[in-house]
């Protein structure tokens, strides 16, 4: 099986006024689009694309001729970060006229083809968003890619993944990142009462199944992490663009300190089920459970003591069932109890 990437055949992205404007009004976009923005703008071109060109063209690009070096400057990194052959020309006559362009050739992704157990991956990745939007596109991918894989009767082992979408708060502090633009939100630590925060925010990271922004704590003076989920309310912006520059390097490590509280927890696991889990544990024995015939394998793991520990488990249903702690049994019955009626009113 083979899959081609086809790009655009026209342009796409539509003349704009000087300055990321549209009839004198100025635009609001999202760094991603305005990222998105410039790469369809560069396939397309005909030949390559100057900064002022860019810069009259492309939406998103405002404000004086600075902040348009540093945006671009930024965009292009990013390109570049994501494996995006960004050509840099310089005209034979005049050094100083620089240009810009995709090289479509270098870009094009090469014929790929996929064995069963690449398109058992597939099908587990697409899987893991649980927005509608990203799982309608993930599943509409992957249909097209075991459509042209090739006839097999072997089956991946049944598998469950869940990545906890971004919480409200997500795209607000994405744009202050990108900006360089002072935060402010009420938050409401695990081991402290809720308080007000004025964060400088340096970068977002996925760690243990939930989102968090890394930044400087402008109270304490020191670096912070914050999960999202425990951000309440709105997050505002506090002061302007560009008000701080980053750390050159983060070691996300350093900025969480302390290592999360682990239990100990021991699960029943149905035979050939919840291979990730299990995976992350030491097999103890068997147990057949109340009501059953078939014996469980019993896996014993540590995880970190948190909400998302319930909400995976829970995940996994009837495949899943938590022995101990007690506790942790509780609150993983109580989210399906939950689901279940959320399922039965709709």
């Amino acid at each position: 099986m083979c899959v081609g990437t086809a790009l655009p055949a026209a342009p796409l992205t539509p003349r704009r006024e000087p300055h990321g404007s549209v009839g004198g009004v100025a635009e609001n976009i999202s760094a991603a689009e305005r990222v998105l923005d410039l790469m369809i703008a560069l396939i397309n071109s005909p030949t390559r694309m100057t900064r002022n060109q860019i810069r009259r063209q492309v939406r998103g690009y405002r404000g004086d001729e600075a902040a348009f070096e540093r945006t671009f400057a930024r965009d292009k990194d990013l390109l570049r970060t994501l494996g995006i052959p960004l050509v840099t020309e310089r005209d034979v006559v005049h050094e100083d006229d620089v240009g810009y362009r995709i090289d479509v050739e270098a870009y094009r992704v090469p014929e790929v083809s996929f064995t069963p157990q690449e398109l058992g991956v597939l099908a587990l990745a697409s899987s893991v968003h649980q927005d509608a939007t990203w799982r309608s596109l993930a599943d509409t991918g992957t249909a097209k890619a075991l459509g042209l894989g090739p006839a097999t009767g072997e089956q991946a082992p049944p598998l469950r993944v869940q990545l906890r979408e971004p919480e409200a708060a997500f795209d607000t502090i994405l744009e202050a990142i990108e900006s360089r633009r002072t935060i402010e939100f009420d938050y409401a630590a695990r081991t402290s009462a809720r308080a007000r925060r004025t964060v400088e925010p340096w970068r977002l990271v996925a760690r243990r199944h939930g989102w968090y922004l890394l930044g400087l704590d402008r109270d304490r003076g020191a670096a912070r992490a914050y999960r999202l989920s425990r951000i309440e309310g709105r997050v505002q912006p506090a002061g302007e663009p560009g008000a701080f520059e980053p750390p050159a390097e983060i070691d996300p490590e350093q900025v969480f300190g302390n290592p999360p509280h682990l239990v100990r927890v021991r699960l029943a696991l149905a035979p050939d089920r919840a291979a990730l889990i299990r995976a992350r544990g030491t097999l103890e024995g068997t147990l057949t459970l109340d009501g059953e015939t078939q014996p469980r394998d019993v896996v014993v793991l540590e995880a970190p003591d948190e909400p998302a520990l319930t909400e995976e488990l829970a995940g996994y249903g009837a495949d899943a069932v938590v022995l101990d702690p007690p506790e942790l049994r509780d609150a993983v019955l109580a989210r399906l109890r939950s689901a279940a009626e959320v399922a039965d009113a709709s």
